[in-house]
C-alpha cells in the first residue's frame, strides 16, 4: 500500500481518503490495536479538521438574497492553508504500550498526516523486553511538497418567499475500482435587513445564514502489506461540517463587498474496516484475524471571519474572499444567474 503516494486530486475530498488509505498506517497494528488506535488519531486529526473547515467555506458571496424564483449557479474552488503547527506532533514512547524509537530517544516530533519525516523515522515494536521488529513511521503530504488542501463545490441557489433563499451544493458521485466519494450540503440564508423599516433604503444588506455539508468516502485497498494480510480491507471517512454566520455586504451596481463572523462546528469518523492478519507484531494480534480494528474520530468547534468581493457583470458574476480560521482559507467562485 505504500508502493503509491497520494497523487494530489484537485477534489481535496478524494485527496483525504486516498492520502489516508495509502499512508501504510495499518501496518501499525503489528504494535497492537490500542497503540495504532493512539498514533492513528494523532496522525490524521488535522486531516479531519481541515475538511470540516474547508466543507464551510464558499456559501455566500453576499448578504442580499434573491427575490422569489431568482437563481444562481456557481463553481466555487480555492485552497485552505496548512500551518506549520499543523505538520507534527510530540510522540511520546512512554505513551505506547509496544513502540520505541530506533534512534534512542523517548520523545520526538513526527510528521501527521500534512507533515514529513526527514529523514525517516523508524520504531522498533518489542515485548517482553524482546524486539519483534520494526516499522517506519507514516509519511505525510508534506512528502509531496503539498502545503495548501485544494477544494472545489457545485453550488446552485434559489430565491423563495419572505425574503430567504436555499443553496444546495454537490460534486458528481465518484465509483471507481479504488475509490467512492458522495458529497452533498444544503444551507438556508435570511435577510434580516428587508424587515427592518428603511433599511432598504441604503445600500447596505445584513442576513443570517446556516449551512450543512456532508462528505462520506471509502478507499478500497488494491495491494497488501508484508506486515499485515487479509481481504476486504479499505477506509471509510464520514465527515459532517455546519457552518452559521451574520452576514454584511453592500449593494452597489457592480462591484460589491462583503463580509461574515460566525462559527464552524462538524464532526468526521474513519474507520479501517476489512480484516486484518498480522504477519508479526506483539502477543494478541499476531495470528489473529482482526475485523474492523481501528476507529478515528475528531471534533471541532471554532470561530470564523470572511472578507471578500464580489465582481458583477449582467448574469455573470466573479467573487474571492478569504477566511480566517484554524485552516485559513481562499475561495474563487464563479456565478452564473439572475
Amino acid at each position: 500500500m505504500k508502493n503509491s503516494k497520494l497523487i494530489c486530486s484537485i477534489l481535496m475530498l478524494i485527496s483525504f481518503v486516498t492520502s489516508y488509505s495509502q499512508s501504510g498506517i495499518e501496518e501499525l497494528l503489528s504494535s497492537g490495536v490500542d497503540d495504532a488506535n493512539k498514533f492513528a488519531n494523532a496522525y490524521t486529526k488535522p486531516g479531519s479538521d481541515a475538511v470540516i473547515y474547508g466543507l464551510a467555506s464558499g456559501w455566500y458571496n453576499t448578504a442580499k438574497v434573491k427575490g422569489l424564483g431568482g437563481f444562481e449557479i456557481s463553481i466555487i474552488g480555492g485552497v485552505s492553508q496548512i500551518n506549520d503547527d499543523k505538520t507534527s506532533f510530540v510522540l511520546n514512547e512512554n505513551d505506547y504500550n509496544s513502540l520505541q524509537f530506533d534512534s534512542g530517544s523517548t520523545v520526538q516530533q513526527v510528521a501527521t498526516i500534512f507533515g514529513q519525516n526527514s529523514p525517516d523515522i523508524s520504531m522498533s515494536i518489542s515485548e517482553g523486553g524482546q524486539t519483534l521488529g520494526s516499522i517506519t513511521l507514516p509519511q505525510g503530504l508534506g512528502s509531496e511538497n503539498i502545503e495548501y488542501v485544494p477544494n472545489i463545490i457545485l453550488q446552485g441557489s434559489v430565491g423563495l418567499p419572505f425574503s430567504t433563499e436555499i443553496k444546495l451544493r454537490f460534486l458528481p458521485e465518484v465509483d471507481t475500482k479504488d475509490v467512492s466519494t458522495q458529497f452533498y450540503g444544503a444551507g438556508l440564508q435570511h435577510e434580516f435587513s428587508d424587515w427592518i423599516p428603511g433599511f432598504k433604503l441604503l445600500p447596505l444588506a445584513v442576513s443570517g445564514f446556516v449551512g450543512y455539508t456532508k462528505f462520506e468516502g471509502e478507499y478500497r485497498f488494491s495491494e497488501q502489506s508484508t506486515l499485515v494480510s487479509g481481504s476486504n480491507q479499505s477506509i471509510v471517512t464520514d465527515v459532517n461540517s455546519w457552518h452559521y454566520a451574520l452576514i454584511a455586504s453592500t449593494k452597489l451596481p457592480v462591484i460589491n463587498f462583503y463580509g461574515s463572523i460566525g462559527a464552524v462546528s462538524g464532526s468526521a469518523e474513519t474507520r479501517l474496516k476489512g480484516e486484518y492478519e498480522v504477519n508479526t507484531g506483539v502477543s494478541g494480534v499476531q495470528g489473529d484475524t482482526l475485523v474492523d480494528p481501528l476507529f478515528l474520530d475528531t471534533s471541532v468547534s471554532g470561530f470564523r471571519t470572511t472578507v471578500g468581493a464580489k465582481l458583477s457583470l449582467a448574469f455573470f458574476k466573479l467573487n474571492v474572499d478569504y477566511s480566517f480560521q484554524e485552516f485559513n482559507s481562499l475561495i474563487v467562485g464563479i456565478n452564473f444567474g439572475i
